[in-house]
């Protein structure tokens, strides 16, 4: 008996390493994935980098961006104009900052009216089948025959150039691929029980499209319009290289390019720079999604 009374109660026991973990919703998850991918955090480095120079552009750079000092035209990399003059006098340096604020806009406003159009799309063609979705598919077919950069340079001479009409043709080209990658994703998720069983209890249509199949078919789009802000900065570019872009004196850097290829050998400051931005552009979002990807998608996390 005396050894009964001094055990210790079982219910006095600690229990702690029964207590279930917390969920970890999915953006966190993300987030977690994406804070331990070197190659997505270099991405997230350049990109903050930029976007800060375009926001603060007005602040940090040292002079007007189309200010000429004609007397010191092509002047090269000095303590006073870090990046050097162009053949008009201008201070590449701050041309440079302005150009990051035209190249961003241009890639997340094509990209993000692209995915829009080509969301909607492709989300009805996948959802009503039949009639419908060989109408719009084969139109987008029609559409991706064409090699995007010559189907853009088709729209802006018809529209006319320009930065604006640039925006549109970037955009209007970038459709078909956004489409085609919502319906391929919408059309493995409709026969998911939890769908039938929407429709079995009469949810209409629409709700059932854009309230529970749309959000779980977003991820492939998601990575893709990361791809797709570097690939709409390069086609932005190479309009504004041909002349069908920018015009000037804006400061893009496509456009820059184009002014200054002449002279490449004898003052190359005023092509590299320029060049350089697009190139630190285009990679931040080229390793930026590629992080995305790894990220989003679980047989692709190391």
């Amino acid at each position: 008996m005396q050894g009964v009374s001094q055990a210790r109660p079982a219910a006095a026991l600690p229990l702690t390493f029964g207590a279930p973990a917390r969920p970890r919703g999915l953006w966190r998850d993300i987030w977690r994935h994406l804070a331990h991918n070197p190659v997505a955090l270099a991405g997230m480095g350049i990109l903050a980098v930029l976007l800060l120079a375009a926001i603060l552009a007005p602040v940090i750079a040292p002079y007007d961006p189309t200010a000429q000092i004609l007397a010191q035209r092509n002047a090269p990399p000095s303590s006073e104009h870090i990046m050097g003059l162009d053949a008009l006098g201008r201070d590449v340096f701050s041309r440079v900052l302005y150009g990051a604020r035209i190249s961003l806009f241009v890639g997340f406003f094509t990209v993000g009216s692209a995915a829009l159009v080509g969301t909607l799309v492709g989300a009805v063609a996948a959802y009503a089948a039949g009639a419908i979705d060989n109408i719009l598919m084969r139109l987008m077919d029609i559409m991706l025959a064409f090699p995007s950069l010559l189907l853009a340079i088709a729209v802006v001479a018809i529209l006319g150039p320009g930065l604006t009409n640039a925006l549109y043709a970037i955009a209007f080209v970038s459709i078909p691929v956004y489409a085609r990658i919502v319906r391929a994703s919408i059309l493995s998720i409709k026969e998911q029980d939890y769908v039938l069983a929407a429709r079995a209890v009469g949810v209409p249509s629409a709700r059932i499209l854009f309230r529970t199949i749309l959000p779980n078919a977003l991820t492939p789009l998601i990575v893709q319009a990361t791809l797709g802000i570097a690939s709409a900065i390069l086609d932005a570019a190479a309009l504004g290289f041909i002349g069908l872009g920018a015009r000037m004196p804006t400061p893009e850097w496509g456009l820059m390019l184009a002014q200054h290829r002449n002279l490449v050998f004898t003052a190359p400051h005023t092509v590299f720079f320029p060049g350089l931005a697009i190139m630190l552009t285009v990679l931040a979002f080229n390793l930026l999604g590629d992080g995305l990807r790894d990220a989003l998608d679980p047989r692709l996390r190391r």
